[in-house]
């Protein structure tokens, strides 16, 4: 089968697999145990921490390992409205549920952001709404749906002017596009959108305060249970293969996006891209059709790919991110996703393009 949904998962990276079993063999301890075998896990632990701190560019704040993207981003959510004296939260109207969700329950105000019509972060709104109740902003660098772009190193140089805490959910963007996170006060990530085990992600906190759900021992306090240093070992080799590979990935998906735009009929697709536009993620709006019957009418041709989110497969509702720059709500259910990965070859997605075609007729 041709596998084009990366951004939903990528598989892991053979050498990762490995460092994974030889952890698991050589540093099985608990890292909080005091005898030499706990240590040696507890070292290996720390240096994790350093080397995640020195991809991000950062040598102040602390990493906490957590058990996927979604938690690391529920952690960051509770611990800037716990330090915020103010009540209102602004983030985007196509964020993903990883943040709206906790938010709904967490935050007593929370303002959705639209986007421009071509998909850009909407400065003039932005600006208007982030009065002095505004406490805690939080947006993803890269969305997941669409692969837009979003300035999140001026958004949060903007609210760090004006004493507003600032978090980015980083899953989609980590390694593949250039961030600074110098003025950030929470950034998550996540282990297998880059080819590492999955069950684990991080969190950067420049300030860690508390737990969000009981007094811990591990993990600075922050999160109870006990480390998988194996995972987290796994996760860095992933890391370090993924960066110095991603620049020659990028420019092969920016290649396979012009052959979708050159190739698929404009009467019935569009390429969904706004101006800041993440390569490996390609969006394609299905004008006469549901994006759902042509991710099934794909499968059954051997061919993967999704309609947006795998976190909200299933859910035969309009895509929030075509709602966010206004399609409307029958023409928002039109949305089906590719997303390329390593070793996704020409063929592949010319095979796709080749089925597409063929379902137009």
């Amino acid at each position: 089968m041709i596998y084009l949904d990366y951004a939903a998962t990528t598989p892991m990276y053979p050498g990762a697999i490995e460092q994974y079993r030889l952890a698991a063999e050589q540093a099985y301890g608990n890292s909080s145990s005091l005898h030499d075998i706990g240590n040696r896990a507890a070292q290996i632990l720390e240096r994790a921490r350093t080397q995640l701190l020195a991809l991000l560019g950062q040598t102040d704040g602390n990493i906490v390992f957590t058990g996927s993207g979604s938690e690391a981003s529920y952690i960051a959510i509770q611990h800037l409205l716990r330090q915020s004296q103010k009540t209102t939260v602004l983030t985007l109207a196509c964020e993903h549920d990883s943040v709206l969700l906790p938010l709904e329950r967490l935050a007593s105000n929370t303002i959705l952001l639209p986007l421009l019509p071509n998909g850009s972060f909407d400065w003039t709104y932005f600006k208007t709404v982030c009065t002095d109740e505004v406490g805690v902003v939080s947006i993803q660098h890269v969305n997941s749906d669409t692969g837009f772009i979003f300035p999140v190193e001026e958004i949060a140089q903007f609210c760090q002017a004006r004493g507003i805490l600032f978090h980015c959910d980083g899953v989609q963007g980590f390694l593949k596009h250039p961030l600074s996170i110098d003025s950030f006060d929470a950034y998550t990530c996540s282990s297998h959108k880059v080819y590492g085990p999955k069950g684990l992600g991080a969190v950067y906190l420049r300030r860690p305060l508390f737990s969000p759900y009981y007094a811990a021992h591990h993990e600075l306090g922050i999160r109870p249970g006990t480390v998988d240093i194996p995972g987290i070992v796994a996760f860095l080799t992933a890391c370090e293969h993924y960066q110095s590979e991603n620049p020659r990935f990028q420019a092969a998906s920016q290649k396979f996006r012009g052959m979708l735009q050159k190739r698929l009929p404009h009467a019935s697709y569009h390429i969904v891209e706004s101006p800041h536009q993440l390569a490996s993620i390609c969006a394609i709006h299905t004008k006469r059709m549901d994006g759902q019957f042509v991710l099934l009418a794909l499968n059954r041709a051997g061919i993967a790919v999704s309609a947006g989110s795998a976190c909200r497969a299933g859910e035969n509702g309009p895509n929030s991110t075509l709602r966010a720059i206004q399609y409307d709500e029958t023409a928002a259910h039109g949305l089906i996703r590719l997303s390329f990965g390593l070793h996704t070859t020409k063929e592949e997605v010319e095979r796709c393009i080749d089925f597409l075609c063929t379902l137009d007729i």
